[in-house]
């Protein structure tokens, strides 16, 4: 298994499939399984969708969005507050007070987790699964496979298990 630095210097701009913003792909699964992106919401509009993926969606700069899925009524998402939602209902997004930049953990397991973590720690992945450690400060990130261990982000950052 392995560790893999991943820059955010590295990461090239890619618009959406709807063509309403632009995402840069953190890491992805070699098979599919799951796909981590940082997206910059510049204006209101759909998402695209994502029939058999899981999302969960987490402000890291900005003021926040409202998220309306589906028929559900609109919800507010404020910095660092995953929201989880299912990829395959429509999903509009109203800006709250300017653009925000968008953590998005799209999964075809419902079980993967996003948190904020202070820093530091050391990233353990369980048995068969991956952590993958994001700075918020740079947004450099990190990938780590069971078995390997590394030390988690010097600042404040966000963990995503898979």
């Amino acid at each position: 298994m392995t560790i893999q630095q991943l820059p955010a210097a590295a990461r090239i701009p890619s618009p959406w499939r709807n063509g309403g913003g632009v995402t840069r792909e953190v890491a992805a699964d070699p098979a599919g399984a799951w796909r981590v992106s940082l997206a910059l919401v510049a204006a209101d509009g759909a998402f695209s969708l994502f029939p058999e993926f899981a999302r969960v969606l987490t402000v890291v700069e900005g003021a926040g969005l409202e998220l309306t899925v589906g028929d559900a009524a609109p919800v507010t998402l404020t910095p660092l507050r995953p929201f989880a939602f299912p990829g395959h209902l429509p999903t509009t997004a109203r800006l709250l007070d300017g653009p925000v930049t968008a953590l998005n953990l799209m999964t075809r397991d419902p079980g993967a987790t996003v948190t904020l973590t202070p820093g530091g720690g050391e990233l353990r992945p369980a048995p068969g699964g991956a952590v993958l450690a994001l700075a918020l400060d740079g947004y450099d990130a990190v990938l780590v496979e069971h078995p390997c261990t590394a030390p988690g982000p010097d600042g404040r950052g966000v963990l995503i298990e898979l």
